[in-house]
C-alpha cells in the first residue's frame, strides 16, 4: 500500500473520530472565544502531539495481535465490540440536550499544557484506534510496516489538528449551533460505527 493512502487513512479516521463535539474540541472553542485563536492553536498542537503516541500505541498493539493467527479471531471480535460500543456511545451523545464546556477553567494559563493533559486523559482514543486499525487491516487497506505505521500515525495527528483548527476558527458560529451540530454529527457517527461493526462481524462469519 502507498504511503499517501496510509496518510489519508490516518487523516480521515482521526478527523471523523474528532468530528463530534466533545471535551477536546469544545475546549478549543472556549479557549478561542475567551482567550485568542493563537492560544487555541497551542491547545490543538498539545492535543495532536498526544494523539501521535496514542495512535502509535494502538497500531503497535494491533500489529502484535494481528501477526499471531491465534489472536486474529479474537481481535476481530474485539473490533466488533469496540465499534458496537462506539455506535451506542455516539447515539447516546446525540440524545443529550446540551454539551458541557466547563472542562477548562479561566485560570488555566498554558493552553499547550492543557491540550497535552486533556488529550492524555482521553482514554477512549487508544481503543478507538485499535478498532479502526483492525478493520482497515482486515479489509486490506492498512499494512503494518514501520514506515506505513508512522505515516498513518502522522496523518492521524494532522487530522486531529485540522479538525480542532476548524473548531477554533469557527468558534463563535459553533458555540451558537453546537446543540444541533452535536445531535446530527453524533447520529451520523453512530451509524458509521454500526456499519463498521457489521462489516467486521460479516468477516467473522
Amino acid at each position: 500500500m502507498g504511503l499517501a493512502l496510509h496518510f489519508i487513512l490516518g487523516f480521515i479516521t482521526s478527523f471523523l473520530g474528532t468530528l463530534t463535539p466533545s471535551m477536546l474540541n469544545m475546549t478549543a472553542v472556549k479557549i478561542s472565544i475567551n482567550k485568542s485563536k493563537s492560544e487555541a492553536v497551542k491547545f490543538a498542537i498539545g492535543v495532536s502531539i498526544v494523539v501521535l503516541f496514542q495512535a502509535y500505541i494502538a497500531i503497535s498493539f494491533t500489529k502484535l495481535l494481528r501477526e499471531n493467527p491465534y489472536f486474529l479471531k479474537s481481535l476481530q471480535k474485539i473490533a466488533v465490540v469496540i465499534f458496537s460500543l462506539l455506535s451506542f456511545y455516539f447515539y447516546h451523545q446525540s440524545k443529550k440536550d446540551k454539551i458541557s464546556t466547563n472542562s477548562l477553567k479561566e485560570k488555566a494559563t498554558n493552553s499547550f499544557t492543557v491540550g497535552l493533559l486533556l488529550s492524555a486523559l482521553n482514554m477512549f482514543s487508544i481503543p478507538f484506534y485499535c478498532g479502526i486499525t483492525t478493520v482497515l487491516n482486515v479489509a486490506g487497506w492498512l499494512q503494518f510496516s514501520r514506515q506505513n505505521s508512522i505515516i498513518f500515525v502522522v496523518g492521524s495527528a494532522i487530522g486531529t489538528f485540522t479538525l480542532l483548527y476548524l473548531y477554533l476558527y469557527f468558534a463563535k458560529e459553533i458555540q451558537l449551533k453546537s446543540l444541533i451540530l452535536a445531535k446530527n454529527l453524533n447520529l451520523i457517527l453512530s451509524v458509521l460505527a454500526g456499519v463498521m461493526a457489521l462489516f467486521t462481524l460479516i468477516k467473522l462469519l
